[in-house]
């Protein structure tokens, strides 16, 4: 049974505030994602930790649950847009419940930013590893493949949705190449490993700005008007989770 975590944001003063719905990868859960759902409820997000079993089913299973929750958000007058904050597998269900939902399509106005952190849009080379007999125990597995033919390769991207990519430069288990989506916005790559990435400072504070500003880079006042990323020299405290407690308390199940 799949159950979802709620992390409500500060009351407003609007009629309307914005709505983040993060996805976890496989072989993780929703605590995964604590520090950035924090990051969103400071920042005045309302914050639906979407949790699922990522062992067992397929993506078009979840995604078909997922589907519901975003349905159920665009039938709430509370909500001004819907944004989606993903980590590794959880961008690809999150991908085809877009798709299912055909909110670009029948709410075009509530279209929000999707964030994809480590997202194998392309496949994972995972994939190639022999199950023998365990192979219908991972349906998500085939889903993923790098073969042209797969689901996540046969996806529609959004056409409506902004999409902002995170790649990890340390990561074993998407390439980089790999992550890159058709008509995405923008995309980046920070010096970690695929599992801290979504825990990583400067990957939540790209998040944010790319949920905010469409970007994930700074812009830096210059005489050449470059971009640049304000990446700050990691240290061992700097590149550990930061978790926030208040936030914790605040979170129901939903």
């Amino acid at each position: 049974m799949n159950r979802h975590l709620l992390k409500i944001a500060d009351s407003h003063d609007h009629v309307t505030h914005d709505l983040v719905i993060a996805t976890h990868g496989f072989l993780s859960n929703g605590k995964s994602l604590d520090p950035i759902a924090d990051s969103l409820t400071s920042a005045g997000y309302e914050t639906l930790v979407w949790d699922y079993p990522s062992l067992r089913g397929s993506i078009l299973s979840h995604a078909s649950r997922l589907t519901t929750v975003i349905q159920q958000a665009l039938g709430r007058p509370d909500i001004g847009r819907i944004h989606f904050v993903t980590h590794s597998m959880g961008g690809i269900i999150t991908r085809a419940a877009i798709a299912q939902s055909r909110m670009e399509t029948i709410a075009k106005k509530r279209c929000g930013r999707l964030l994809m952190m480590a997202p194998p849009n392309r496949g994972s080379w995972l994939t190639r590893l022999p199950l023998g007999p365990f192979a219908n125990r991972f349906p998500q597995l085939a889903e993923l493949s790098e073969n042209e033919s797969s689901l996540v390769n046969q996806l529609p991207r959004p056409h409506r949705i902004d999409v902002g990519v995170i790649a990890a430069e340390k990561d074993w288990i998407v390439s980089q190449s790999a992550t890159h989506l058709d008509g995405q916005s923008d995309h980046v790559v920070i010096p970690t490993s695929h599992q801290r990435l979504v825990q990583h400072p400067l990957a939540i504070e790209m998040t944010l700005r790319f949920l905010e500003e469409g970007r994930l880079q700074a812009v830096v006042e210059s005489e050449t008007a470059a971009m640049m990323i304000p990446i700050r020299p990691l240290t061992e405290a700097g590149d550990s989770v930061q978790r926030q407690h208040t936030a914790t308390d605040r979170r129901r199940a939903a």
